[in-house]
């Protein structure tokens, strides 16, 4: 089961790559371009600048998943889910739209309220989020994630001598963490796979995500869609000596690499840059034939 239908779009063999654009309703969201509070400015970014300059899913977030801020409360959420209602109720253009949180409450609400699909970024720690899921008959993203709330994609701070063994945490890389953490609670027939690159942890490094990259055609082997999210990452900058603002020529170069690698779905701020470079991949890559 290589590929999913998320409300009428397939993502997975057989498709061409789908590109993921960002819209963050969150006020503490540290990536300005994308931050929108008001729902009718909002729709219009995402008219304009993410479905206008090709992106096939927009994922809506609610909160910043970044670990320097305190983590929203369900209930928090759901205060903020009306502008990401009010947004895509005046969206003209058509695309299928991502709720990203690690709440089954929030997941229901969106769902219920005309979102098409979740991106749970802790992996399914809310061990209720696959059958809301499944209810909804939802597509859903997993990122890789131990089976905590609070720590999302923070791999290598499982307890994996308790959860595996002494003997498998000992031999096991970054890697091969990932791999298992994925696995955690299951896989709907849903899912679409992320192994979660990018700085979730102060243990993670840019050694992990190289080597999560060079990796990634191994989670083809859970048979599930791959999802990546490396849009100007550090892994990328630290090896061109760029920083965040200078890193969108590595960030093409890498997203047609991760596409010949297994991505079907890629998550990025810059839309129309990353789609032409998907379709080139697309193309060269014989994904498409």
């Amino acid at each position: 089961m290589d590929s999913v239908d998320a409300a009428g779009v397939g993502i997975g063999n057989g498709y061409p790559t789908r590109i993921m654009g960002v819209l963050n309703v969150s006020e503490e969201s540290p990536y300005d371009p994308s931050v929108y509070d008001d729902p009718g400015e909002a729709a219009r970014y995402v008219d304009e600048e993410l479905i206008g300059e090709g992106a096939d899913i927009v994922d809506v977030g609610l909160e910043s998943a970044n670990k320097r801020f305190e983590v929203l409360s369900a209930e928090e959420e759901l205060e903020r889910l009306h502008v990401a209602c009010e947004t895509i109720d005046r969206v003209e253009g058509e695309a299928v739209f991502s709720i990203e949180t690690r709440y089954h409450e929030v997941a229901d609400a969106a769902l219920e309220r005309g979102f098409d699909m979740v991106n749970d970024i802790c992996g399914f720690a809310d061990p209720q989020m696959p059958a809301v899921c499944e209810a909804h008959d939802a597509a859903v993203g997993k990122m890789a994630s131990p089976p905590d709330l609070e720590r999302p994609g923070a791999v290598e701070e499982t307890d994996w001598a308790a959860r595996k063994s002494p003997e498998w945490a000992e031999r096991a890389e970054y890697v091969d963490q990932v791999y298992e953490a994925l696995k955690q609670n299951g896989l709907t027939d849903k899912t679409i796979v992320d192994p979660a690159f990018g700085g979730w942890s102060e243990a993670q490094t840019v050694d992990d995500d190289r080597e999560t990259f060079r990796r990634l055609a191994e989670f083809r082997a859970l048979e599930r869609p791959i999802l990546v999210s490396i849009n100007r990452k550090n892994f990328l900058g630290d090896l061109v000596g760029r920083e965040t603002g200078e890193r969108l020529p590595a960030s093409l170069a890498a997203t047609a690499m991760a596409i010949e690698r297994g991505a079907d779905a890629v998550r990025t701020h810059d839309v129309a840059e990353t789609r032409d470079a998907a379709v080139i991949a697309d193309a060269f890559g014989g994904r498409t034939d």
